[in-house]
């Protein structure tokens, strides 16, 4: 991939996680959904608890609220022609169900469709 593809497909692979951040900060799903293809896959455990589905994914993020404190950091972002792989790290999540402090670390898949870079999954883990 040359120098200006990659440069070109970063930018739209962050403007894909940008949705999925504004939903987080300001704790409505509906920012973040255009960011998930819709048979998307969602995993991780919250506490002992198992957290699987998008749909849960964007019953939490409302139901938790505003968490405009957060500090999200792009790791890393390798592009393989169609697909990609972000991970990012998450400090400070708050809210109704969050509460305080709580890190979290995300590894999102992508895939390249014809209207842009969709999330196809997310699996994360979470530190209280």
């Amino acid at each position: 991939m040359a120098n200006n593809e990659y440069l070109t497909e970063y930018d739209g692979i962050v403007k894909t996680m940008q949705m999925y951040l504004d939903g987080s900060k300001q704790g409505r799903s509906e920012l973040m959904r255009p960011a998930f293809h819709p048979d998307a896959s969602f995993f991780g455990y919250v506490g002992d608890q198992l957290a699987n589905g998008t749909q849960f994914l964007f019953d939490w993020i409302d139901k938790n609220g505003p968490a405009s404190a957060i500090e999200p950091r792009i790791v890393s972002v390798d592009i393989l022609e169609s697909i990609a792989v972000v991970r990012l790290e998450v400090d400070g999540w708050s809210g109704k169900l969050a509460g305080r402090g709580v890190h979290m670390s995300d590894l999102f898949t992508l895939l390249k469709m014809p209207t842009g870079w969709k999330i196809i999954q997310k699996a994360f883990h979470w530190s209280a």
